[in-house]
């Protein structure tokens, strides 16, 4: 698994592009699918029809199906609510280093923080060109370091 881990993260960092549609298209398909599933379980409900789940069904299918359409528009979007997360994350934990002072790693909170507010920064800054490739380069990331704890672990199980 960390081999496989391994691999995909080094595709993802030499093709950023393809990684990041990968990414929006795995997006669309869960939407689409829940949104099967929640229309599904909607008309079958033993508690009778509800509007509200049976519109909300709808507006998923809808999205997923913009979602994988619209490869430019979905790349924005989601590029525009990982923007949105970062900033929120850097400022809760700049929030929670300011409130721990008393305590020895609240400095690392903060500096954390302004590095998540300065990144989403630096994101809203850049689009709509930063939408084609940051997804994949942070799928990249994440897979590359996920699958060198992987490794790791197995090689220290091994000689167990």
């Amino acid at each position: 698994m960390g081999v496989l881990s391994l691999l995909g993260g080094m595709f993802a960092l030499l093709n950023p592009y393809a990684a990041s549609v990968f990414v929006l298209q795995l997006v669309a398909f869960l939407f689409i699918l829940l949104g099967v599933m929640q229309v599904a379980f909607t008309l079958r409900s033993p508690f009778g029809l509800s509007w509200f789940d049976l519109g909300l069904g709808v507006l998923q299918i809808l999205l997923g199906v913009m979602l994988a359409t619209n490869v430019l528009g979905g790349l924005v979007s989601l590029t525009l609510i990982l923007a949105f997360l970062f900033m929120l994350e850097g400022v809760i934990l700049v929030l929670a280093g300011t409130n721990l002072r008393p305590f020895r790693p609240w400095l690392w909170l903060v500096v954390g923080g302004t590095i998540s507010i300065l990144l989403s920064v630096f994101v809203l800054m850049n689009l709509p060109e930063a939408a084609a490739t940051l997804l994949g380069l942070l799928l990249g990331i994440d897979l590359l370091s996920n699958g060198l704890w992987l490794v790791a672990a197995g090689l220290m199980l091994r000689d167990l």
